[in-house]
């Protein structure tokens, strides 16, 4: 049986609705405690989950644009989690 050959491995295209949707909740999350007066929110968890919705979405973006930088360097690593284990 002969093996397969392997075909680069490309980023999935990613939804358009998802930062529409996440870019303005993570700002409302960060704004919302300076502007608030309500003794019993978590203004902290609020700002900090605002955060990391912002890091979330960098991260979307940034990882696959940067794939084939980091490629053409040589720093390229073996997919453990995948059969046959290809280099990505």
């Amino acid at each position: 049986m002969a093996t397969p050959a392997l075909r680069p491995l490309l980023p999935r295209p990613l939804p358009s609705y998802l930062p529409a949707v996440l870019f303005p909740l993570s700002l409302s999350l960060i704004v919302h405690p300076l502007l608030s007066t309500n003794p019993h929110s978590l203004p902290a968890l609020e700002a900090s989950f605002g955060f990391s919705l912002l890091a979330f979405l960098a991260s979307l973006y940034v990882v696959p644009a940067l794939g084939p930088a980091f490629v053409a360097k040589g720093f390229k690593g073996r997919d453990l989690l995948k059969v046959g284990g290809a280099f990505v």
